[in-house]
């Protein structure tokens, strides 16, 4: 039996950049944290897309009717001129506060449309390779409440501009469940999203905001004999993790969410794309990484979905960084390109290791 493959997205594969845009107020944001050779490097990855998560609440907080500041429109478009120039698809997305005992405010509508009112206003003539994603990983907030208020925003945006893709994405933190239940927009330009982070165990191993903090060194593919001890005193949490590892951690359980997600494609007509994938990589082994991003890869790669990694420059991303240093500094460390990159994980993700 012939493998389904999606709906083709206008591009292919690239990367989140990120710790820009996100977290900070307008007049704390450093507009030259991401420079056009950053966007230049990604395109000599042989990528031909980058996503980039934007905190549009605190940008604008304090600042009446959420309008966006000059400061940032400035960095928008200097961005949309570089997409065009290098015919790099560009993704702004609507990031949000994603720490696990976070929850989408169902006033979020509120937020949402001056802000996309705003945004389509300004790009609406700006070339094709611009892409709006009207917000990542609502949660907490009732499925049918929230494919209510993405069905009120999508029309908004097309009421404005209809040159540009959309994409759309479900509740529940992206997940394919809730992608499902998406109004059918009878769009020839939108894209259903969802992100990948399973098993979320060895993907987040580590993560604070995950409550994973004291699990680490877990290894994937699941092998009894690698598996660290429990933490001491050990949470509720942690031990439902370590129950559950043994079958999440397979190749087989990775493997067979894929073929779902290129079914979905042929029923709406419309491609897919996987906004979100990545492994924490402060507290995993490298060599597991390599393994979990050879195999994620690939299964998007046969399909025919497209992709963007989380993420660049931060702890999922393609550099080699000292962590331990990292931690004991609390701060990001400079890197160089390519001098820099984990050549085992551009591999893994399909990019040009011909670099050098």
């Amino acid at each position: 039996m012939a493998m389904l493959k999606a709906v083709p997205a206008p591009f292919t594969k690239g990367v989140n950049f990120t710790n820009w845009l996100e977290f900070r107020r307008a007049d704390q944001i450093n507009p030259e944290l991401f420079t056009k050779q950053d966007f230049v490097n990604v395109k000599k990855l042989g990528c031909d897309v980058i996503r980039i998560p934007m905190h549009f609440e605190t940008i604008c907080e304090g600042i009446a009717d959420y309008k966006i500041p000059d400061s940032i429109f400035a960095i928008l478009d200097n961005i949309a001129a570089w997409a065009e120039e290098l015919k790099l698809y560009v993704i702004f997305d609507f990031h949000n506060n994603c720490h696990a005992d976070s929850k989408t405010s169902e006033n979020v509508e509120e937020v949402l449309t001056p802000i996309w009112v705003q945004l389509a206003s300004r790009y609406k003539d700006a070339s094709g390779y611009i892409v709006y994603e009207l917000m990542n990983e609502p949660h907490g907030i009732p499925v049918s409440l929230w494919n209510e208020v993405i069905a009120r925003l999508f029309k908004r945006v097309r009421e404005i501009d209809t040159k540009h893709y959309i994409i759309a994405g479900g509740a529940d933190w992206n997940s394919f469940e809730a992608m499902k239940q998406l109004p059918d927009f009878h769009d020839d330009k939108v894209i259903y999203t969802f992100h990948f982070y399973f098993p979320h165990t060895f993907t987040h191993q580590g993560a604070g905001w995950s409550h994973l903090e004291r699990v680490i060194d877990i290894p994937f593919p699941y092998s009894a004999d690698r598996m660290p001890p429990l933490p001491e005193n050990p949470t509720e949490h942690e031990k439902a993790c370590y129950a559950a590892y043994p079958e999440q951690g397979t190749i087989a359980e990775v493997e067979r969410f894929f073929d779902q997600y290129a079914e979905f494609s042929q029923e709406r007509n419309a491609p897919v794309f996987c906004g979100e994938f990545g492994s924490f990589a402060p507290f995993a082994k490298h060599e597991d990484r390599v393994s979990w991003y050879t195999i994620v890869t690939n299964l998007l790669a046969e399909r025919g979905i497209a992709r963007t990694s989380w993420d660049y420059y931060g702890g999922f991303g393609i550099f080699k960084m000292d962590w331990k240093a990292m931690r004991e500094r609390r701060r990001m460390s400079k890197v160089s390109f390519p001098e820099d990159l984990d050549m085992d994980i551009v591999k893994a993700m399909g990019m040009n290791t011909e670099l050098f």
